[in-house]
């Protein structure tokens, strides 16, 4: 949690059929973090269109992978950035609301 007591603000773009996003949003739910979690549905060769994907693609550009996730508007561009930042503390960081 934040230095200031302040609740930080997680969102996480995740698809159903996503494992690594499940384990992303277990590893914040598990800590005791609120998360606003968007669901878009994959094709198989796309996100399909609607509103969390077209507010994935504003907010990311022109993505082809989940989770997708923002902590205080502070990106993550998916697992493979997290899972680093989880074993090093630096999510830790993040979530108290410093460096980043």
């Amino acid at each position: 949690m934040k230095r200031d007591g302040a609740t930080p603000c997680v969102e996480i773009f995740y698809a159903e059929i996503c494992g690594l996003c499940h384990k992303a949003l277990a590893f914040f739910r598990e800590r005791g973090v609120p998360v606003s979690a968007y669901e878009v549905e994959w094709d198989g060769e796309r996100f399909v269109d609607g509103e969390h994907a077209r507010e994935l693609r504003r907010r990311c550009g022109d993505v082809d992978f989940v989770p997708q996730i923002f902590i205080d508007g502070r990106h993550i561009a998916g697992w493979r950035r997290l899972e680093p930042m989880i074993e090093s503390g630096e999510i830790d960081l993040w979530l108290e609301g410093g460096p980043g």
